[in-house]
């Protein structure tokens, strides 16, 4: 990324959510991949859209387009995060996410 910027680690996390043999459902990992990103502001504008939409915007990021493998949950600090949307903006891909309320002890082969 840039040096001296607040550069945040990441881990991208592709699940799928299956049901065990009692029936209640829970997720189960698929993929993980720890990578690098910008963390930057909300603007004010982003945030009444989001609060219009129901969605609620915690955090936004900055990857490098050609990392993000389309994972839709984001680990943060031992937080799991719900990427709602994204946004291209050249080399970059910009993320939105909202906290989830998805514990690591949740997801079926994630240590």
């Amino acid at each position: 990324m840039y040096p001296n910027s607040p550069n945040i680690s990441i881990k991208l996390l592709t699940m799928d959510l299956v049901q065990n043999s009692i029936g209640s459902s829970t997720y189960q990992l698929i993929n993980s991949k720890e990578v690098f990103g910008l963390n930057f502001s909300i603007t004010s504008n982003e945030y009444y859209d989001s609060k219009r939409s129901d969605i609620r915007i915690d955090l936004a990021l900055k990857i490098q387009s050609f990392l993000y493998d389309g994972s839709k949950y984001a680990d943060i600090v031992g937080d799991i995060y719900k990427i709602e949307r994204t946004y291209q903006i050249g080399q970059f891909i910009e993320l939105y996410l909202s906290k989830s309320k998805i514990r690591k002890s949740d997801i079926i082969g994630y240590a």
